[in-house]
């Protein structure tokens, strides 16, 4: 008897930061639940160069699954990186108005309704933040300003619906309206039991006494599994009745990933004091690419004076040059960007070096500045 699968569907991890286009050292890891409910479908997971795919054992016709699962389905895998320093600092992670920030939870969800079986046009699914990650069983407590007398706590699976947010000691559910008033400190206390449920994105949200205003919003991926911990985030895919895909046309999934783009300051530290910096007239010139190259060419302008009024490094006089516009990532680094003095037009640096790949991002309003120190 010949054991025959499938495939149901493919997932690339797609990243423009990567010469090849593809994400390197991302893996996609079912979660505990998954891979029951996998085991149980008679599926398995196997990685690709570029990602994952997952296949079905089927009957002899090839298409007719040995064990048929119905939908709704919701298959999670836990998105891993080798590198999570380098990851956050080349990755532009934005959704809408919100940017990442530490303690959020990254989610990539398919959407059925634009399932594609396509290989070269796949469904690109895009980024979503939430939260954070938590247990199934949890207990926060929440101080709001101005303190209501009164609020409701609410909380609604991933398909919008209430639920209740715990049982009680007799075995009943609590009320969908949860009515919470605050302690002795002014703090609201609750407690989330959502065991018996599947894990998931789950939305907990207080209301004022009317219900007819958010005062405290939180979405979490809540699951039992202890491998969330180590997670940048999850990738979720999706199977409904309607439209219903599963055991369909082998369907393609692309995680589509951009590059993060800054704003280039260099720092140039007078440490030997060997150069009068209000004399010297340095500079930086982009003198071009390479025909392959991915940059473009730069301009880059000084910051303040020569020597700047303001920034010293240990104790040492500076000059700051920044570049005018954003200057994105690539695997491949920015070459022939000279550091420059006159009189003589000399050359100190030919090649200065790029930010680091690794390294802290500064927040400053309305842009990002990646700092890279050089010392003469």
């Amino acid at each position: 008897m010949n054991i025959i699968y499938s495939r149901l569907f493919e997932v690339s991890i797609l990243h423009d930061y990567f010469r090849e286009g593809v994400a390197q050292g991302i893996r996609l890891i079912p979660t505990q639940e998954t891979e029951e409910k996998l085991r149980k479908g008679r599926m398995v997971v196997r990685n690709t160069p570029q990602g994952v795919v997952v296949l079905f054992r089927t009957e002899q016709d090839l298409t007719t699954p040995e064990v048929p699962l119905l939908p709704p389905m919701d298959l999670y895998f836990f998105i891993h990186s080798t590198n999570s320093p380098q990851f956050f600092a080349v990755t532009q992670l934005t959704k809408g108005s919100r940017t990442y920030q530490s303690g959020d939870f990254l989610a990539f969800q398919n959407s059925p309704a634009n399932a594609s079986a396509d290989p070269e046009n796949p469904e690109k699914i895009q980024l979503d933040l939430w939260d954070g990650a938590r247990g199934k069983t949890f207990t926060t407590r929440i101080t709001l300003n101005p303190e209501p007398s009164k609020v409701i706590l609410q909380v609604r699976n991933a398909s919008g619906e209430k639920i209740p947010s715990a049982i009680d000691a007799t075995g009943a559910p609590l009320p969908l309206d949860m009515e919470i008033t605050p302690d002795d400190n002014g703090e609201f206390l609750f407690r989330i039991d959502l065991k018996g449920k599947s894990e998931g994105n789950y939305t907990l949200t207080l209301r004022n006494e009317a219900d007819t205003e958010d005062l405290w919003k939180k979405e979490y991926f809540l699951t039992l599994d202890p491998e969330v911990k180590n997670a940048l985030g999850v990738l979720k895919i999706a199977y409904r009745a309607t439209p219903n895909h599963l055991y369909g046309e082998r369907e393609y999934f692309a995680i589509d990933l951009k590059r993060k783009a800054t704003k280039w300051t260099y720092i140039i530290v007078n440490q030997n004091k060997k150069i009068e910096l209000a004399a010297a007239q340095l500079s930086i010139l982009d003198k071009g690419n390479p025909p392959d190259s991915p940059y473009a060419t730069y301009n880059f302008q000084q910051v303040g004076t020569a020597p700047n009024a303001e920034v010293k490094i240990n104790n040492a006089e500076t000059v700051i040059f920044k570049s005018q516009v954003p200057i994105p990532f690539f695997e491949s680094p920015k070459l022939n960007l000279e550091l420059r003095r006159k009189p003589g037009n000399r050359v100190l640096f030919g090649n200065l070096p790029n930010p680091s790949r690794t390294g802290a991002i500064k927040i400053n309003p309305g842009e990002e500045i990646s700092e890279i120190y050089v010392f003469i």
